[in-house]
């Protein structure tokens, strides 16, 4: 809220929650803290007292991931096309003039800020018990770095974009990392740099502007000289 505050935004912001997530993770390699230091928290059997070894439960945490998915897409749809997400998005465009219109931004952007964290919690939530293991590298700003990929790649402008990206994003780093794992970090770079250049609204606004070409009528054809005539 302190941050909202003092008016610190775009790269600043950045900078410091990245700062507070390397401190974090830095935290967390000392053995002290009791998760594990450098090898964190591994050797999960059970989640409710259900077995993760049987299929029943893997099962049941990907279709709950499926759920957790369709259930924050839908949130945000409604975030979106609400009044709240109109002076969101009047915030992002000219935050000056919001605030001279009287509406409290530090309190909105909190409220933005909060609801993204339930949902990163809720998605870590179902991710640890399928993996089978969390350590601190998953706090190293790579692995937010990663995350702007995905919506970059997949579109910043339409709320499916982050999701086509996560999946473009993760096949391609499942596929390099074993075949050249070396080159998967300038892969990942080369990528955002080309998504940047050449596709600003990333697959997803590739897809919409086919679609639109695809529905566009046809050209009428020139009319010959005796329609002309007539």
């Amino acid at each position: 809220w302190f941050t909202f505050r003092s008016r610190v935004s775009g790269v600043y912001l950045s900078i410091m929650t990245q700062a507070l997530t390397y401190a974090l993770m830095l935290a967390f390699f000392r053995n002290e803290m009791g998760f594990g230091g450098n090898n964190g928290l591994t050797d999960f059997k059970d989640i409710l007292g259900f077995s993760l070894q049987a299929d029943t439960t893997r099962a049941g945490l990907f279709v709950a991931s499926a759920l957790a998915l369709a259930g924050g897409y839908l949130a945000c749809r409604a975030l979106t096309t609400a009044r709240l997400g109109r002076v969101c998005r009047a915030i992002r465009d000219q935050e000056d003039r919001v605030r001279f219109l009287g509406y409290r931004v530090e309190n909105v952007k909190l409220w933005v800020f909060t609801f993204s964290a339930m949902l990163a919690g809720i998605a870590g939530a179902l991710y640890v018990p399928q993996v089978g293991i969390i350590n601190p590298t998953e706090f190293s700003p790579l692995a937010s770095i990663e995350i702007v990929i995905w919506v970059a790649v997949g579109g910043r402008s339409t709320l499916y974009g982050a999701v086509v990206g996560a999946l473009v994003v993760n096949y391609a780093k499942s596929f390099l990392t074993a075949a050249m794992p070396d080159a998967w970090l300038f892969c990942l770079g080369g990528l955002f740099v080309l998504v940047t250049l050449f596709l600003p609204d990333g697959v997803a606004g590739l897809l919409r502007r086919s679609g639109r070409t695809g529905n566009r009528p046809a050209d009428p054809l020139p009319a010959t000289p005796e329609e002309e005539a007539s």
